[in-house]
């Protein structure tokens, strides 16, 4: 139980930052979209903490989370130097 805790914990914690950083790409206002991703980081680091514990192994949680968070952080990198 307390490896798939810290692979939720920490892993949650990435994947949700990751993806809430991709916000960067909505036309929205910068206020609108500081609130967005701060409600929806808590709600994505939920359903990977709650995926993580659902896992029926530690090494397959972490696999599924460490793939989501690459395309995340690929994605992230084109955004950074394309300049968008």
């Amino acid at each position: 139980m307390w490896p798939k805790s810290i692979a939720g914990f920490f892993l949650g914690l990435l994947v949700s930052t990751s993806l809430v950083l991709n916000l960067k790409l909505l036309p929205l206002a910068i206020d609108t979209r500081l609130l967005s991703g701060l409600l929806l980081a808590f709600l994505l680091w939920a359903a990977v903490m709650t995926y993580c514990y659902r896992a029926s192994s530690i090494k397959r949680a972490s696999l599924h989370c460490a793939g989501l968070l690459a395309v995340s952080v690929a994605l992230n990198a084109v955004v950074l130097f394309a300049g968008l």
